[in-house]
Order: C-alpha cells, then sequence, then structure tokens
C-alpha cells in the first residue's frame, strides 16, 4: 500500500469536469492505497454555488483523507493575471503538502502550474512524482487567438518548463490517446499510460432516464461545459439567429460566459438563453430536455490532435445525438461510434444544417443515441479506467537516472554547508 499525496485545483463536490475526474481517480485509488487530498474548498464557478457545510458533507465518510485551504477563484479573461492566480495557489497548497508524508506526490490538470510544485514536493520528500494531464493547455494557449506579442516571451518559456517538468514525472497519466502520443513523443512511452475519459458509474445510470423524447414548444439544443476560449461558442450566436424557432442552452461557466451573454444581448437572440453552472440535478434536466447536445472544439493543431473532451462520453451517456463542430481526434471518434453529425468547426452554416438535419428525422436521432449510449456503457466506467494506475502507483516506477543525479547533486552541495555550521 502506498501513501498517495494528491494536489487538485478542482475537487467534488464540484461536479464539472475537471473535478469528476479527479474524484473518481481519488475513489479508485483510495480502495488499494492511502490517499490524502490536498485542495480547496469548493469554488467553481464561484464559493456561493455551495451551502456553507457541503464540502465537510462530501469529505466525512470517504475512504481517504481531504484537507482543504480557503475558496479560490481562477477564471479571468486575461491569460496573464489567470496564470499568477494559479500559480500562487499551487504554491500555498504546495506549502500545506509539506507536512504531509508520501510514497508518491500526484497532481491533476487543470491547473498545470502544479505539476513544477508536485515535482518539487516528490524530490524533497524522496517519492515518486505522478502527473495526470487532461490537457495540454501550455500547447494550446501558444495557438490561442488571444494570444497578444507580450505574451509570447513568457509563454515560450512556460511551455519549455511544463515539458521539463513532464520529462521528470515517474508516470505521466493521459486523459486521451492523442495526448498520450504527444507526451509518449516527449518523455518516452514507458512512462504514459492511458487513462480515458469516461463517465462514471453513477453518472451512467442516472442519464439512463435521459433518452426518451420530452414534448416541448420548440426543439432544444444544448451545450454543457466550460465556456472559455477553446470551446469557440461565439458561433453558437449566428446559428441561434439563423434558427429562431429553435431553443438554444448554454450549460457553464468560464473565462468566456459574459462576453457572450454581452454579445447575445446585443443581438437580441430571444432564443439563446445562457444558464451559467447547474448542479447536477440541473444538467439531467437539461439532458432529458434536449433534442440534440453540441460540442465543438476550436482548430488548432493541438486541439485537433489531443483533444477528446469528457463532456462527449457524458453525451453520449444520454442517448441523445450530437453535433459535434470540429476535427481531428473527436470528429474521428464520434463518426466512427456513429453518433454525432459532424461540422466544420467555427462555421454557423454547417453547424446550423447539421442541427436542422437531425431534428428533421426523429428515427436519426433515436440511432445515433442509441449507439452513443451503447459505445460508453460498453467501454466501462471512469473507475475502471483508472484501475490500471491504481496497479502501476504501487508497483515500482521506471527509473529517473536525471532526476535522482539532481536530487543527490543538490544533497551532496548542502552536506558541506551543513558540516560548517
Amino acid at each position: 500500500m502506498a501513501r498517495i499525496l494528491l494536489l487538485t485545483e478542482f475537487f467534488p463536490p464540484e461536479t464539472f469536469a475537471g473535478a469528476n475526474r479527479v474524484g473518481s481517480m481519488v475513489a479508485a485509488l483510495a480502495r488499494s492505497h492511502d490517499v490524502v487530498v490536498l485542495t480547496v474548498q469548493p469554488s467553481y464557478p464561484s464559493p456561493d454555488a455551495y451551502r456553507p457545510d457541503a464540502a465537510a458533507e462530501f469529505d466525512r465518510g470517504q475512504g481517504f483523507r481531504v484537507v482543504r485551504q480557503p475558496a479560490f477563484i481562477a477564471h479571468s479573461r486575461s491569460l496573464l493575471r489567470r496564470a499568477v492566480r494559479e500559480q500562487l495557489l499551487a504554491l500555498r497548497l504546495g506549502a500545506r503538502a509539506l507536512a504531509e508524508p508520501a510514497d508518491v506526490v500526484m497532481s491533476s490538470t487543470p491547473s498545470m502550474f502544479l505539476g513544477p510544485v508536485c515535482l518539487a514536493l516528490a524530490r524533497v520528500k524522496g517519492a515518486r512524482f505522478v502527473w495526470d494531464v487532461r490537457d495540454v493547455g501550455w500547447e494550446f494557449a501558444g495557438e490561442s487567438e488571444r494570444l497578444t506579442p507580450r505574451l509570447r516571451v513568457p509563454l515560450a518559456a512556460l511551455r519549455r518548463s511544463m515539458w521539463w517538468v513532464a520529462g521528470q514525472a515517474d508516470l505521466v497519466v493521459a486523459a486521451t490517446p492523442g495526448i498520450a502520443a504527444l507526451l509518449g513523443a516527449r518523455v518516452g512511452a514507458d512512462r504514459v499510460l492511458v487513462a480515458g475519459n469516461s463517465v462514471s458509474g453513477e453518472m451512467l445510470d442516472a442519464c439512463a432516464a435521459c433518452s426518451e423524447d420530452v414534448v416541448k414548444q420548440r426543439p432544444l439544443v444544448s451545450y454543457v461545459g466550460l465556456v472559455g476560449d477553446a470551446q469557440g461558442l461565439e458561433v453558437l450566436l449566428d446559428v441561434a439567429r439563423t434558427l429562431p424557432d429553435v431553443e438554444f442552452l448554454v450549460v457553464g461557466d468560464g473565462p468566456q460566459r459574459s462576453t457572450l451573454e454581452t454579445a447575445a444581448g446585443a443581438m437580441g437572440l430571444e432564443n439563446l438563453r445562457l444558464t451559467g453552472y447547474l448542479p447536477r440535478p440541473g444538467v439531467l434536466d437539461v439532458y432529458r430536455r434536449s433534442d440534440v447536445l453540441f460540442a465543438q472544439l476550436r482548430d488548432t493543431p493541438t486541439l485537433n490532435s489531443t483533444g477528446l473532451p469528457s463532456k462527449l462520453h457524458e453525451y453520449m451517456a444520454t442517448g441523445k445525438p450530437i453535433v459535434y463542430a470540429g476535427r481531428g481526434l473527436a470528429a474521428e471518434t464520434l463518426s466512427g461510434i456513429g453518433c454525432a453529425r459532424i461540422a466544420a468547426p467555427g462555421r454557423s452554416g454547417a453547424v446550423a444544417g447539421a442541427i436542422v438535419d437531425l431534428l428533421a428525422d426523429p428515427d436519426l436521432r433515436k440511432a445515433m443515441g442509441a449507439r452513443g449510449r451503447a459505445y460508453v456503457v460498453a467501454a466501462g466506467d471512469r473507475e475502471t479506467a483508472f484501475s490500471q494506475l491504481v496497479a502501476s502507483v504501487g508497483r515500482p516506477m521506471p527509473d529517473r537516472p536525471t532526476s535522482r543525479r539532481l536530487w543527490v547533486g543538490l544533497q551532496r552541495r548542502a552536506a558541506p554547508r551543513r558540516g560548517r555550521r
């Protein structure tokens, strides 16, 4: 049994993708290992979304210990401001973690800034470092349309440092095959383990009741997830204007939500509504009432090769058809399953056309939804996806000679100083 110390920015009772993944990962690890989670009070999208006792209620009776720091809100339209906030959080969690013994130190993205802090903690404690990578945000940031010239130099330094951290990890856990391929090319395939995105057994069961059609005044198309730069949801503004007889819901929060709300108001769109963050029962009700579920990733090399959003697995679990605007790994996966219509990302005409085709054919919607549901059921739940990780952290991991030389060298440098005191 290994003593595992895991640092994470997001954790249940938060119920969005990042928190869901790390929550399932910890639950799986705790069945075989001694796990301590160091995180913050529920903060996403705001601490006000949770009862004062929500964290204590969740933490009580778990098979692991949870140590929480004060609430933290990272969202900002400024990439630099958000990076500084997340770095300060990582340092705060790292300082608290010094008091906890560990054989394995783990972190999960987001935030990427926990990676370097956990690597340092692992070396100080003589522990192994395991990094769960949900996305390679340091690569996508360089492709963002919001990148300004003054950010290019610090971003290049950030990119180099994050790849160095990945190279020092004893094990890197990848959330998609595309991320695994990119990591494997950089750090060696022997240090990469795939624990793919999926849904929890609880969510799979809850979504079973969502597949039936609900009678409404007009059809409903919904997006559920992060409202961020990578999602490019401004395309839905033009789609909603093109299809005034269709209702559109954007469920979730993120740095681009206020921009979308302002633009929708300026366009006078009465058939598009942004609900903000909804707790799990509200999300399930949206799934139940929706006729089509929408997702998009911007057309960038990194997102095309690595992106397979966890929301797509949750969408499939509902038994509802999908319109996906994107290229690469996600588009190929959904096409292979036969559960989605694929459209060119950022092209409102193509997205609107795919929606119209599905709304006009109830039998096609039902068939597509059934194929998606069957796929996630056959793939197994998220807890099963982490079984290989559970076994791996209990075994000796591949040697890291570079890290060991660095650590031994630091010890030798410190020894003469200690002797002179």
